[in-house]
């Protein structure tokens, strides 16, 4: 099933709940985005590569070698 059925379906499947098994269902979907957010957390910090860079752009930070990042401006319109 496709992500927009999907949604769909559980919005029906919601509406059909009684009030305390709606907050069951909160309470789920809000440890399924936790969880999601700490692989993704999980998965950046065991890289290696990444871990790098960040520890490269904290230390230009404090040096304020700003020419090392680029403007927002132009990372935005390169998206």
């Amino acid at each position: 099933m496709q992500g927009v059925a999907l949604r769909k379906e559980a919005k029906k499947a919601i509406e059909e709940l009684s009030e305390e098994k709606v907050r069951v269902a909160v309470d789920f979907l809000d440890y399924l985005k936790e969880k999601e957010s700490m692989e993704a957390t999980l998965e950046v910090l065991s890289s290696h590569e990444i871990m790098a860079q960040i520890e490269e752009a904290e230390r230009s930070i404090k040096t304020g070698k700003k020419e090392d990042f680029i403007p927002w401006e132009k990372a935005r319109r390169n998206v």
